[in-house]
């Protein structure tokens, strides 16, 4: 080799195509580009188009819509066990009639163990054992 080889200052120019990396490019771009169009355009069509009602099934025995039987799976769980908590922490802390006609009405469960403390607890007659 000669020496002039060794001590030019630039860039290889032989080992990769330019080229052919720059069409490769384009056309993953172009790839990508149509994809989304033809997502989008399938997306516009479904909205703008109603959804085929199938013909009831012969073996049903009625068209109308039936439901599963209790309990169902839940839409909003996290909504609805706050609403169940919420409703029970007021069943626990207010007043309230439980049996209006039986006389039997509900207490805040903070007054019931107040009451219970001041009652003190049953207890059972220990046997004496001989």
């Amino acid at each position: 080799m000669t020496d002039t080889k060794r001590s030019s200052i630039g860039h290889e120019t032989h080992d990769a195509n330019v080229r052919a990396i720059v069409i490769a490019g384009v056309v993953f771009a172009a790839a990508i580009a149509l994809s989304l169009g033809l997502v989008w355009g399938m997306f516009r069509f479904l909205t703008n188009h109603a959804i085929a009602i199938l013909p009831s099934n012969p073996l049903a025995e009625t068209d109308r819509q039936q439901f599963p039987p209790s309990p169902r799976i839940e839409e909003h769980p996290a909504i609805e066990m706050k609403e169940l908590n919420k409703q029970e922490d007021s069943v626990l802390s207010t007043y309230g009639w439980t049996d209006k006609k039986a006389g039997v009405v509900r207490i805040p469960i903070d007054r019931a163990m107040e009451l219970q403390l001041e009652r003190g607890f049953p207890v059972r007659e220990q046997e004496v054992k001989k």
